[in-house]
């Protein structure tokens, strides 16, 4: 087995574990774990340096500070989360500079198409509480009803994960580089 292959298989699976862990405890809890993301990064350093050599180590860099640039400037106006830069970092120094850049321009994409559903979800969702909470009467909820169970039953809150986003976007990149074309077979 080439080296490049070796090298594409780990990083596949090591990708595919890390953002997936991490859109999932972005989901459940809004933290993204250095303890997931340290190891990811020694573990991309340490393919691309051993596999790769010097290039692909420098490659790997590149990608990590590409990565960190991506997202940097919406962290800085508080639009995301240090824990989403830092994924798109190491997701970066997994994937390289081309790679994170289509795993970033993706994660745009699909964090764009996941924040429509959230804002229509967080619409919906009290509608929907309401009229499953109504019994007999009319089945159209009052205005009255709606901003009551929006503003004390449950207070709103603008939370919205980007690591799925991310995770797509990598799951893109890693599809767009035909790295699981190559491990696959």
């Amino acid at each position: 087995m080439s080296n490049d292959v070796l090298l594409a298989a780990a990083v596949t699976v090591t990708l595919l574990i890390v953002v997936t862990l991490c859109a999932v405890t972005d989901i459940r809890k809004h933290r993204i774990s250095n303890s997931v993301l340290l190891p990811a990064l020694l573990l991309a350093f340490f393919f691309y340096g051993v596999l790769a050599g010097l290039t692909g180590l420098l490659d790997s860099i590149q990608g990590l500070v590409l990565g960190l640039a991506l997202l940097f400037p919406i962290y800085i106006v508080g639009g995301t989360s240090a824990g989403d830069v830092k994924l798109l970092g190491v997701v970066g120094a997994l994937l390289g500079a081309n790679g994170v850049l289509i795993a970033g321009i993706a994660s745009y994409a699909f964090g764009g198409v996941f924040g429509v559903l959230f804002i229509l979800w967080r619409v919906i969702e009290p509608v929907v509480a309401t009229n499953i909470a109504q019994t007999g009467g009319s089945s159209e909820p009052s205005a009255h009803a709606i901003f009551r169970q929006m503003s004390n039953d449950k207070p709103w809150k603008a939370v919205f994960p980007f690591a799925p986003a991310i995770a797509c976007g990598a799951y893109y990149s890693l599809w767009h580089l035909g790295y699981l074309t190559l491990v696959l077979g």
